[in-house]
């Protein structure tokens, strides 16, 4: 594994609810609450997976490409040549991690109470179509905690 790659699974395995199982084509998969939000291969690819609307978005902004094996999927692939691309896949990461959350919270599971999903929009600084769609997709539940 890369060092880069190796950065991003030991930050990603530091979010409440985040576990790791091997990935079956290889490199570490990323599961919260039993669901895959992504995973890392050793060569530097990360792929995560998330809605076809958000993939789509994801691409025409140029965040993210379509997924490497199976462009027409929900999936994107992000490729980490070295350390600068550390901090976009990080980003892409948590943008699964917050769709999964707040997935969970709507079915009144909580994995993490102190989550501000406000503050974490903001820190993703997403493009405004996609800021909007987890915004309309999720406004019911974004800050509900469900143990306050």
């Amino acid at each position: 594994m890369t060092a880069a790659i190796d950065r991003i699974v030991s930050r990603v395995l530091r979010w409440p609810g985040v576990e790791t199982e091997p990935h079956r084509f290889g490199g570490t998969e990323f599961v919260v609450a039993g669901k895959e939000i992504g995973h890392v291969h050793d060569t530097g690819i990360v792929d995560l997976a998330i809605t076809k609307r958000v993939r789509d978005i994801l691409i025409m902004e140029g965040v993210a490409d379509a997924h490497h094996v199976l462009p027409n999927s929900a999936w994107v692939t992000y490729r980490v040549l070295g350390a600068q691309d550390i901090t976009g896949a990080m980003r892409l990461l948590r943008l699964a991690y917050l769709w999964r959350l707040s997935a969970l919270r709507r079915r009144d599971i909580d994995l993490d109470p102190t989550f501000d999903a406000e503050r974490e929009l903001r820190h993703l600084d997403l493009p405004v179509e996609l800021d909007t769609l987890v915004r309309d997709t999720f406004g019911d539940v974004l800050n509900r905690r469900a143990y306050a």
